[in-house]
């Protein structure tokens, strides 16, 4: 898949915190089948096209205190919308991301955020809840079905959810609470500039993840694909309902900092599924 975007973005700001951002999208996507047989091998290329419209609210009052470290508030509320011109297909998205950064004590920082997304529309976005972001050595939970009649067109990570394997849970909606206290032990301890990048920027710290992602209205719903499961054995279609506590949790322990000049997290998490403790995931990951 060849795909290009263009994008043209407005920003209007109030003050020195907020302002509203406005985006025209124009995205084509070209299909080229792989050639493994005869048939593929003629078979010809294809594009897709879809436009669209964005509309985002940030607030960010946010200071920096130093590498992954900040107080204050960030805020961002979205909504998008896309057309398909030729078969008319839409994809309407509606997101939320809020962090709170809480200076403890000096340099100890207690993190806080919620975040939840929603497609709807003939097309559709699939969220993989479970994992972090940029995860080496990712795991993938197999187990876990997709409802295809949800019309899913593009997929998404639902992250940090640590403790899990990515698609812990999938739906076209999702929501996340995560909080996190992060310690730079070294310059918490050493009140004194520190020569080594390493040490300098090196922090421990202890987290919990809440979430779930969904189909239908809530992660309780009849209608959440996670909430039943469907049998065919011809001529019989079973429906079987799910008892099974559809959000789960997370908790742990990392250690973070510098390494030639990338930001290098390893995670030590245990994950809450249906009020069973898992065995501990390992999650190694490059992100801030």
């Amino acid at each position: 898949v060849h795909t290009h975007n263009v994008r043209y973005q407005v920003s209007w700001p109030f003050n020195e915190l907020e302002s509203i951002r406005a985006s025209v999208v124009y995205r084509n996507d070209r299909y080229v089948r792989q050639a493994i047989d005869p048939l593929s091998l003629v078979a010809p290329n294809f594009n897709d096209h879809m436009a669209g419209v964005k509309l985002e609210y940030v607030f960010d009052s946010s200071l920096p205190r130093g590498l992954n470290l900040w107080t204050g508030w960030k805020m961002k509320v979205f909504g998008e919308y896309y057309q398909q011109p030729e078969d008319g297909g839409d994809m309407p998205v509606v997101g939320l991301d809020l962090r709170h950064s809480l200076k403890v004590h000096r340099d100890l920082i207690w993190v806080s955020r919620l975040a939840g997304g929603s497609s709807f529309g003939s097309r559709r976005i699939v969220h993989f809840l479970g994992g972090v972001d940029n995860w080496l050595f990712a795991k993938y939970d197999n187990s876990m079905p997709i409802d295809f009649a949800q019309n899913y067109f593009y997929q998404t990570l639902a992250v940090p959810m640590r403790g899990f394997f990515y698609n812990a849970r999938n739906g076209n909606s999702f929501a996340v609470i995560n909080t996190e206290l992060r310690v730079p032990s070294v310059r918490y301890l050493v009140n004194r500039p520190i020569r080594s990048d390493f040490f300098n920027h090196l922090q421990i710290a202890g987290f919990a993840d809440i979430g779930s992602a969904w189909t239908g209205a809530h992660p309780y719903a009849n209608d959440n694909s996670f909430n039943r499961v469907t049998i065919f054995r011809n001529p019989l279609t079973i429906t079987l309902d799910s008892k099974r506590e559809p959000i789960v949790a997370g908790y742990g322990f990392g250690l973070r900092t510098r390494l030639l000049g990338y930001f290098v997290r390893a995670d030590w998490a245990w994950g809450i599924d249906d009020g069973v403790i898992l065995p501990q995931v390992f999650h190694f990951s490059l992100n801030l």
